[in-house]
């Protein structure tokens, strides 16, 4: 990924990225950006993956769960990273891993850890 498609992503699509890059969550079903969670007519679910304990379920929405969001940050503290989340007009996420800083602002403190965490773990 680019840094400009990681700055495009929202919603489900954003969390499905933290999920797989940062948080370690593998084999997808498709995904439905406009439902947090989902089963379809067909029975089918969307949204859905495995934890990194092994678990089928619906990948967590970090995008707006400012719960989900901390869970991210804790396992970039857990890889050696410093964070610092702070407001000043916009929410704004600075990661510093190994003397390179990574920063992100947005909306919402959730969408600005997201993004930063996926620029601070695959490195862009």
């Amino acid at each position: 990924m680019t840094r400009e498609e990681i700055l495009k992503l929202e919603g489900r699509l954003l969390d499905a990225a933290v999920a797989k890059h940062v948080m370690g969550w593998t084999d997808f079903t498709p995904i439905d950006p406009d439902y947090d969670f989902t089963v379809r007519a067909n029975g089918r679910n969307s949204n859905y993956a495995t934890s990194p304990d092994g678990k089928r379920t619906w990948f967590p929405v970090y995008h707006r769960e400012i719960s989900s969001a901390w869970e991210v940050l804790n396992k970039l503290i857990q890889l050696g990273m410093e964070i610092n989340v702070g407001f000043y007009e916009k929410w704004d996420c600075a990661i510093d891993y190994r003397g390179t800083q990574y920063d992100e602002q947005a909306e919402t403190a959730p969408e600005a850890i997201c993004k930063a965490s996926l620029l601070a773990v695959l490195g862009i």
